[in-house]
């Protein structure tokens, strides 16, 4: 990749999202099939693997106190505009809420968890009495394949289903990461930085207010109390938690993503931004630090999958803040390099049990592993080769990684799935 590559990808997936991503995603989808009736809806079929059934069953609706699939779809029903994306939620009225309520009432919503060899599918169908209408999205939150009416397509994509799944551009490497960082002078990264006044605006919001368990407004509280030590560590824990329970609470704001996902922008740009205010460290710096964060949680999610078994928002944004938190510090390639291998020897096989409050949990212990981790590698520690899954090189770590994610976890979302079914 070239270096105007890496700043156009930064642009795709470094963007702001409203709410959870997966039932956002299925919002989306059932606007978009909604568009082409006319009539009274009866019936909407859903159907979507495993891991998106899984993420979207217990998180929360932005703008509202619901949670859950159905509620989305439902909600979309009443103010959706798939041309709004991930923003899907962002202008919610207690009015739509109130038609949303309604119309659950109502309107038979089933929804099936599939296996069709994609790890992202979702597949809307809506019904009158007349008219059938179904959108299909794959391979990413806003990748609409196809919408079809009767049977018959209505959108302008090609009619080969593989050609329409958007090709995202491929890192060939860490290194393809360290020569584009290397290089940067961060004027074509200052966007980057809005990010983190966004998610950061949204951490304050969850300090102030309880949402979801509350974690990271008790983690201030008990700093406040001096039952914690207010130091860097617990301030990283805390303001990632805060913006986590307010995002999976349902707050109607706006949080900058990472490849795809709120929460994996989350941990990818709070503890850079909290360290950066901490230790007056430059707009430059930062910029450039957020840069390496999104681009090596882009290269972990691009190997495990965009959805996948592990914890993505600690699996791969953690590992891509551990970069982000060393190069803050001075840290050159060797550093970051060691501080991947300590983070997949540390949190590997964490699971992703679903999109919900406790997620703020995981972001927290992720994030404060992930500053200890920066810190250790500065000291000159690290996981020796051949520990366990660390391979003799980085990159030999990271392939173990996604053999233990893909192969070792396959059915692993199938048995989350029946677990939160039967908690249902």
């Amino acid at each position: 990749m070239e270096h105007n590559d890496f700043v156009k990808l930064l642009h795709e997936q470094v963007i702001p999202a409203v709410g959870c991503t997966e039932p956002v995603s299925i919002a989306i989808a059932t606007a978009a099939a909604n568009r082409q009736l006319t009539g009274e809806i009866t019936n909407l079929m859903i159907r979507l693997s495993f891991n998106i059934f899984k993420n979207g069953m217990k998180v929360g609706i932005p703008g509202t106190d619901e949670k859950g699939i159905p509620f989305a779809a439902a909600l979309a029903l009443v103010m959706g505009n798939p041309d709004h994306q991930l923003q899907i939620f962002e202008h919610v009225k207690e009015s739509d809420i109130a038609k949303a309520k309604e119309l659950l009432q109502k309107k038979c919503i089933i929804i099936e968890p599939i296996h069709n060899g994609s790890d992202f599918y979702i597949e809307v169908k809506a019904t009158t009495q007349t008219d059938e209408a179904v959108c299909i999205i794959e391979s990413n939150h806003t990748n609409i394949i196809s919408i079809t009416k009767n049977g018959v397509r209505v959108d302008n994509k090609p009619t080969s289903l593989d050609s329409t799944i958007q090709k995202e551009r491929e890192i060939e490497s860490l290194e393809a990461i360290y020569a584009f960082i290397a290089a940067s002078d961060s004027s074509d990264l200052h966007f980057l930085l809005q990010g983190a006044q966004m998610n950061m605006a949204v951490a304050q919001e969850g300090r102030k207010k309880s949402y979801s368990s509350a974690l990271g407004q008790r983690l201030f509280s008990l700093m406040d109390t001096g039952l914690l030590s207010k130091d860097l560590p617990n301030m990283i824990k805390a303001y990632t938690a805060s913006a986590c329970d307010a995002r999976m609470g349902g707050l109607s704001q706006n949080v900058m993503s990472s490849s795809g996902s709120g929460n994996q922008g989350i941990a990818a740009i709070v503890p850079l931004a909290v360290l950066a205010q901490e230790k007056d460290k430059s707009d430059k710096e930062l910029s450039i630090a957020l840069a390496l964060s999104h681009l090596v949680t882009y290269y972990i999610k691009q190997k495990t999958g965009r959805l996948s078994p592990v914890c993505g928002c600690a699996i791969a944004a953690g590992i891509g803040s551990a970069a982000g938190l060393t190069y803050l510090q001075g840290g050159d390639s060797s550093h970051i390099d060691k501080a991947i291998n300590n983070m997949i020897g540390s949190i590997a096989g964490m699971v992703c049990d679903g999109a919900k409050g406790g997620c703020s949990f995981k972001l927290a212990n992720a994030v404060a592993e992930a500053y200890t981790q920066s810190l250790v590698v500065l000291d000159g520690t690290s996981v020796n080769a051949g520990d366990g899954i660390i391979g003799s090189s980085t990159e030999q770590s990271i392939k173990n990684l996604v053999n233990l994610c893909r192969i070792g976890m396959a059915d692993v979302d199938d048995v989350l799935v029946d677990i939160l079914s039967a908690n249902c």
